[in-house]
């Protein structure tokens, strides 16, 4: 179908205002549409606050009012009616009445006690929501629910530590409630979702009353519209259609030729407004004034053609001239490194643009200091009011003279640039602003180098201080990346890697076993803002102090961390603390050891004597006696072997060959508890002045307590003897394939009287014997745990050892 297109003016008016009423209506009826709904779901969304308030209520006051009142009451009972909460929020919603409306309200949970309110497939979604989203406490938007369009607004029900008592362990649980429901609803979680409000309201009615009042209204509007065109096509005729015809009859007296026939056609095919009636005239007298032009133009027009090409080649070639001498200006600031560079190239290129005799600038913050074209010619005379110049930012033209104040882009003038043309050859007016341009340019420019120039020494400074500093420095951002990094640091990476890095983040390295997210909290303190420091273990026993400053900058939070290796501290530290604990504890044995020693053997040998004469009942106490006081003894053995060892001998002790042998003798235990002892010595193991007693001692200390740490299946315990010459020391390394040692237990290892193993199974100073014999002759013990599991002790006795001296001791005999 082929729509006629409305060529008169009153269709074209009625067309238009027909479109306007359209869309006007269309527009109306769209927002009056969503005016409605949005009161509708107000309406609706604070019914529903409003049920979930009572709601809220309810249950509050039987938490906080009704149940503890209960439990005073009837302390051993529980009245699910009257105590518990959902229950009681449950039985008030369903006595809603009908005046209501269709009222939805659910209160489900996943493995409810009662099947009827187990949660269903959309509210297992919306628990599952809250659940990943716990910042958010209510759910709330449109749903089908049976086919009916609902306002559907739901909130998580989460378990506090009131609810334990009936949703947490059954055995705690009332029994009432177990008899009720059985075992169903037990072992949730204290601040888990573990069910759901749901309150439904069906809008689908008041949807339909939305709709139909907009449809009343559109009606309404459409005659309305009907009534409005008959009135404007009687008014419009009237008004607009006699003025047309009225114009159509002037403009035929006045048509003398064919154009102005056309004219006159085109003007009564075409909409006009009634204002043309009065530009008729002036449209005739424009004519005829363009034919006189026309005519005087037509005898003058090749001179004026050629003299206003001649305008514009030369305005080209100036326009050109001045791209390019911009573009050679940018290209010397570009290979220029100073201020003196960029005006010895600047001055030839600005004097070849302008046709100039000389050019010079001069610098007002040193009078002395000046540039000039051509090289040699004098420096320029200041005019009189130079400063009103640098301060007013103001062009001096006097005939073929310029000077143009140099300025950056903050209007700090630095100097004058002075331009000189030939006599006869004077600055245009057009000219002035490309003048200042170019002043502007200069300024910044110089300003560039110059900040350039001053970027480049303070960076070349901190550089240096940044390099030279001893230990490692990184700064790094709040995403845990570095920004720079040291030669300490980089170095630290390498050693820590194993030559596999090199970018000098070693904070990975240090902190991937410190918990967290691997990073220190460097995160965090980057957040607070405030220095922290932190102390870094590795599990080779290397310590690292980590200093965390938080340095505020324009890209975000950044962290400036000083790593600084505190090992040899830390080791000094230990050896100090554990000598003065072994010194202390020396002392109080030898005194205790020699008071006891005496009265024991005074009760091992009546207690020997009275077996003569007893009975078999007495001779079995006796026995008891004189088998703990035997035991007493073997731990007095120990306290003075801990107190005073004696190391002084003239022997000379293999001590793989030793070991080897403390090692036979264990390996048939080993065999029994399924595990096997594994020996070896290197070939140049040099021969040790020890008592070979003290050797055999310590093995077997290493060697039972690495068979309680074995497990019961494919225990290995390793042993071998290496020769260290940088120390001169004989190393001795016992490792298993046990559970290892509590890291808080590490430091008191070797402290008296600690052990880990039952009571009677252990004395505690198998250990601490062996540190001390070790520290008199000169030698140290060390503990760590393998990577791969299992505990290692490390002996070294010097080849040479430094014994203190020896003391005379005295034992008490029967």
């Amino acid at each position: 179908m082929r729509i006629p297109r409305p060529y008169t003016l009153q269709s074209q008016f009625l067309a238009g205002l027909t479109v306007a009423a359209i869309v006007i209506g269309a527009l109306f009826a769209a927002g009056f549409y969503f005016q409605m709904q949005s009161v509708l779901e107000k309406e609706v969304r604070e019914k529903a606050e409003l049920i979930f308030f009572q709601v809220e209520s309810v249950q509050n006051y039987v938490r906080k009012t009704l149940r503890p009142r209960m439990y005073q009451e009837m302390p051993d009972k529980f009245v699910i009616e009257a105590m518990s909460s959902s229950f009681i929020s449950r039985s008030i919603m369903e006595g809603t009445p009908e005046s209501a409306g269709h009222l939805l309200y659910r209160r489900v949970a996943v493995d409810a006690r009662n099947p009827d309110f187990e949660a269903r497939e959309k509210e297992r979604e919306l628990m599952q929501f809250f659940t990943e989203h716990p910042s958010i406490q209510v759910w709330q938007g449109r749903l089908m629910i049976g086919g009916t369009d609902h306002f559907v607004m739901a909130r998580p029900v989460r378990f506090e530590s009131s609810c334990m008592y009936c949703h947490g362990d059954p055995e705690t649980a009332p029994p009432e409630l177990i008899a009720k429901y059985g075992f169903r609803g037990f072992g949730r979680e204290e601040g888990s979702v573990g069910g759901l409000d749901f309150v439904g309201l069906p809008i689908s009615a008041q949807t339909g009353m939305v709709q139909q009042k907009v449809m009343t209204y559109l009606i309404i509007f459409s005659l309305t519209a009907i009534l409005f065109f008959l009135a404007t096509h009687l008014i419009f005729k009237r008004v607009v259609v006699n003025n047309v015809r009225v114009l159509t009859r002037m403009l035929r007296g006045q048509v003398r030729d064919d154009k102005g026939h056309e004219l006159l056609r085109d003007v009564q095919s075409r909409d006009e407004l009634g204002e043309m009636i009065d530009g008729v005239e002036m449209l005739g007298q424009h004519i005829s004034e363009s034919r006189h032009k026309l005519e005087e133009y037509a005898a003058t027009l090749e001179d004026k053609v050629r003299a206003r090409t001649a305008e514009l080649a030369r305005e080209t070639g100036e326009r050109k001239a001045d791209v390019d001498l911009f573009v050679k200006l940018l290209r010397s600031l570009h290979r220029s490194q100073t201020r003196q560079q960029l005006w010895r190239r600047a001055l030839p290129l600005i004097a070849g643009r302008f046709g100039l005799a000389r050019s010079a600038y001069v610098c007002t913050y040193s009078s002395q200091n000046f540039h000039v074209w051509p090289q040699g010619a004098p420096r320029p005379e200041m005019p009189d009011n130079w400063i009103n110049l640098l301060t007013e930012s103001r062009l001096l033209v006097t005939g073929s003279e310029a000077v143009i104040p140099v300025e950056s882009t903050e209007g700090n003038t630095e100097g004058l640039l002075f331009l000189t043309r030939a006599p006869g050859e004077v600055f245009r007016d057009d000219e002035h602003e490309l003048l200042r341009a170019l002043g502007r340019l200069l300024g910044i420019a110089a300003e560039y180098l110059g900040a350039l120039d001053n970027i480049v020494r303070h960076s070349e400074k901190l550089q240096s201080i940044f390099e030279g500093i001893s230990d490692p420095l990184l700064l790094m951002d709040d995403q845990g990346s570095a920004i720079v990094t040291n030669e300490a640091a980089r170095k630290l990476t390498r050693e820590l890697s194993e030559g596999l890095r090199d970018d000098g983040n070693v904070i990975p390295l240090l902190c991937a076993n410190q918990g967290g997210d691997g990073s220190c909290d460097i995160r965090l303190t980057a957040a607070k803002g405030v220095f922290e420091a932190r102390e870094v273990r590795l599990s080779g026993g290397r310590v690292f102090v980590l200093g965390l400053h938080p340095v505020a900058g324009g890209g975000g939070n950044r962290v400036v961390v000083h790593v600084r290796e505190v090992t040899a501290e830390r080791q000094m530290l230990d050896q100090v603390t554990q000598s003065e604990k072994m010194a202390t504890v020396g002392k109080l044995a030898a005194g205790l050891a020699h008071e006891i020693n005496n009265p024991l053997g005074v009760i091992l040998c009546y207690s020997e004597l009275l077996k003569k004469s007893a009975d078999d009942g007495q001779k079995e106490d006796l026995e008891v006696i004189s088998r703990h006081t035997r035991q007493a003894r073997e731990v007095l053995k120990n306290l003075l072997n801990f107190a005073r060892p004696k190391i002084a001998t003239d022997k000379n002790t293999d001590i793989g060959a030793t070991m080897d042998a403390v090692a036979r003798v264990f390996s048939v235990q080993a065999e029994k508890r399924g595990a096997s002892i594994m020996a070896s010595a290197a070939d140049d193991v040099p021969t040790v002045r020890i008592d070979p007693q003290m050797v055999e001692h310590v093995v077997t200390n290493l060697m039972l307590n690495a068979l309680d740490a074995l497990p019961p299946q494919y225990g290995l315990i390793t042993a071998r003897t290496d020769y260290d010459p940088d120390g001169d020391d004989v190393v001795l390394t016992v490792e298993d394939n046990g559970t290892g040692i509590p890291e808080d237990h590490l430091p008191h290892i070797f402290e008296p009287f600690f052990t880990t193993k039952e009571a009677g199974k252990g004395t505690g100073l198998g250990l601490t014997v062996i540190y001390g014999f070790l520290q008199d002759m000169g030698g140290r013990v060390e503990v760590a745990n393998r990577p791969e599991g299992g505990a290692r002790f490390v002996v070294r006795f010097p080849v040479t050892p430094t014994p203190r001296a020896e003391r005379n001791e005295d034992h008490a005999t029967c």
